[in-house]
């Protein structure tokens, strides 16, 4: 299991490294990320309380909050859409 972490792990950042000059494309990256801390957290407190889960679940929850923000202003504002990517 650790070892099927270790690979997505590493494929995840090497995506990061790859998509670095489009924010959206890291916006998706740090997301499945995100997916990949939580579910590892849920395994190793499968019979603990919960609670590093729900922390973690509240911290992705903001961050994705504020990267969608940012991404709105940036494509409202019109000048920046070569730098979201679309």
């Amino acid at each position: 299991m650790v070892a099927a972490y270790l690979v997505v792990f590493g494929l995840i950042c090497i995506s990061l490294v790859l998509s670095m000059g489009r924010f959206l494309n890291c916006l998706i990256i740090l997301e499945n990320f995100n997916v990949l801390v939580l579910m590892f957290s849920l395994l190793v407190t499968c019979q603990d309380s919960h609670m590093v889960f729900i922390v973690l679940m509240v911290v992705s929850t903001i961050e994705v909050v504020v990267g969608l923000v940012v991404l709105t202003r940036l494509w409202e504002s019109g000048a920046y859409l070569d730098c979201v990517g679309v």
